[in-house]
């Protein structure tokens, strides 16, 4: 496992997506970036860098396991993924990891 996907342990949510996020540090996981952009393909995930600090219901929500909230659209929890993942760099970047 990567130091990046390591650091998530008991990290807060960065995504937030309304009426989902459990805002519990112990569900958080490192979600990687849905897109080929990042290197997915097949069953591979996107590179470490192309990811963000999500709780287990966030990441749901974005990987399509979990229906969105009624009234969200797509591109408002990619949005939220989004803003989630430069807050997440910041992190990573203020804790030496990138």
């Amino acid at each position: 496992m990567s130091k990046i996907r390591k650091s998530a342990r008991d990290k807060d949510c960065q995504v937030r997506i309304p009426g989902v996020c459990t805002f519990d540090p112990a569900t958080t996981i490192w979600s990687h970036y849905r897109g080929e952009a990042g290197g997915k393909g097949g069953a591979i995930k996107s590179d470490d860098i192309c990811g963000a600090y999500a709780c287990t219901a966030c990441d749901a929500v974005y990987d399509g396991q979990r229906p969105r909230p009624a009234g969200m659209t797509k591109e408002e929890v990619d949005l939220d993924w989004l803003t989630g993942h430069i807050r997440s760099i910041r992190i990573l970047a203020r804790e030496g990891l990138i």
